[in-house]
């Protein structure tokens, strides 16, 4: 899947939208979307090169904690 911007913006656009739709329904594409998201990223923080780790893993676990609260 093709991301549009910094990894780190993505994250935080998807956060915003899962805290926005705390207790309504979700399409599954947009879980998967989620989901594809967190795996882009802790690819993207493995690279040595990547300056902002320690940002980008407190995206992925703010992410992963909403993802587990809806059960996903």
């Amino acid at each position: 899947m093709k991301f549009h911007g910094p990894i780190l913006d993505n994250l935080n656009n998807a956060i915003a939208s899962a805290r926005r739709l705390r207790g309504h329904p979700v399409y599954k594409d947009t879980v998967a979307y989620w989901n594809e998201l967190i795996q882009e990223a802790r690819r993207i923080q493995r690279e040595p090169a990547y300056e902002q780790a320690d940002l980008l893993e407190a995206a992925i676990v703010s992410l992963e904690l909403e993802l587990a609260e809806r059960g996903h």
